[in-house]
């Protein structure tokens, strides 16, 4: 399969709604469970009035640079700390660019007023999580008596993670990313049957190779499971140092269908992860080694595991 670049579909999809007199949203995505990400994020066009732009960040590994980039060109941007920062899921955001809030203080909420009950969004908000432009919004979500207290402790194990990473300045954090990225992509192409398929940023994907072909998705979900168990003694055929990488416990991210060929699992790196990196590379590397040769070693035996029935 190819990658795609929504980006010049986006422009096309704008020019078109114009010409029928519509008001078009453009979702951009900064980063997907691949890292991979539209080469642009279109701008709203006059402030909001005559486009809008919703900038996908969930993943939150962006720089602070690309951020105000984001807020100066009047975009709406998602993030959750759930994915890099490491905090439980449902961990939202949405950051709300100054131009935009100043038109939007004021305004009445809009109709109808039921999408604010509680089989509406006053099932997942309360007033309390509503910012000071949307105060309108916050009338019709008032419940005093009732607090979000499960976002805001999803939100206090988010800040967490922050915090911990808030001394580093980004050049520092960008340089040591990349080194990992690229220090972890070779180990991964040192094994025969395993490919560094894309590496963006702090997010590895890689093709696991059977035989003549790669893995599958559903294939690919066995090795999912295999890798957080003792699986050596269900490999009298392997090597000692492959019975060694079988019988650790080791963690990656879930399996991506990408293509009609194969899918990929990733090594990514969090905040836990880079705050070690930045105090003990050599540390954390070995972890990444220990992950590496079980899959290489999982690849190559996956006939005689899938057999073993586990």
């Amino acid at each position: 399969g190819n990658v795609v670049d929504a980006a010049t579909e986006m422009d096309n999809f704008a020019e078109e709604a114009f010409a029928r007199g519509a008001y078009p949203i453009i979702h951009g995505v900064f980063g997907g469970k691949t890292g991979l990400r539209d080469s642009k994020m279109a701008p709203s066009l006059e402030g909001g009035d005559k486009s809008l732009s919703v900038v996908d960040a969930c993943q939150g590994r962006f720089s602070t640079d690309e951020l105000h980039e984001w807020l100066n060109q009047d975009s709406l941007v998602l993030f959750t700390a759930s994915k890099f920062y490491q905090a439980p899921p449902f961990c939202g955001a949405v950051l709300i660019p100054k131009g935009v809030a100043d038109k939007l203080r004021g305004t009445p909420a809009p109709q109808p007023h039921t999408m604010f009950d509680a089989d509406g969004l006053g099932g997942f908000l309360t007033e309390k999580e509503m910012p000071p432009c949307l105060q309108s919004w916050g009338e019709m979500l008032g419940q005093e008596r009732r607090s979000n207290v499960g976002l805001a402790l999803r939100w206090e194990a988010g800040l967490a993670g922050m915090e911990a990473l808030s001394h580093v300045p980004d050049d520092v954090r960008i340089a040591a990313v990349d080194n990992w990225a690229g220090t972890v992509s070779n180990m991964v192409n040192g094994e025969d049957n395993l490919d560094a398929w894309c590496t963006e940023r702090s997010i590895v994907s890689i093709r696991v190779q059977k035989g003549d072909g790669w893995l599958s998705m559903s294939e690919l979900r066995d090795l999912y499971r295999w890798m957080s168990m003792d699986v050596s003694g269900l490999v009298p055929d392997a090597t000692a140092e492959e019975k060694e990488a079988l019988s650790q416990s080791t963690y990656i991210g879930q399996p991506v269908h990408v293509s009609d060929s194969h899918a990929i699992v990733r090594i990514a790196l969090g905040v836990e992860s880079l705050v070690l990196y930045l105090d003990d590379s050599n540390s954390t590397l070995q972890e990444d080694q220990a992950v590496v040769k079980k899959l290489a070693a999982i690849g190559k035996h996956f006939a005689t595991l899938k057999d073993s029935g586990h």
